[in-house]
């Protein structure tokens, strides 16, 4: 049986250094329109929320680009069974 839900997402493309190594990299996040409408009530922007959570990580934000918007479809009887079988 399927049991679907759709989560209503906004990848970000976003360049990175690491503050660690010096390295320079790019990296896609993706956030659920539910973190985005709780940053937006704190005052806080969807690039702030992108800084925030790459800095949490020892990363330093050179760039966050246009953010594109994506339907993620999660089937979570599936995901159980995964879960189920990677916990034997």
């Amino acid at each position: 049986m399927k049991n679907i839900i759709t989560i209503s997402a906004r990848a970000f493309p976003v360049m990175l250094r690491d503050e660690r190594t010096g390295e320079t990299s790019t990296d896609v996040i993706a956030l659920s329109k539910e973190q985005l409408q709780a940053a937006q009530l704190v005052g806080e922007s969807s690039t702030e929320l992108v800084y925030r959570i790459y800095n949490r990580q020892g990363f330093r934000v050179l760039d966050v680009g246009k953010p594109y918007k994506q339907n993620i479809g999660i089937d979570l009887t599936e995901l159980h069974e995964r879960q189920e079988a990677t916990a034997k």
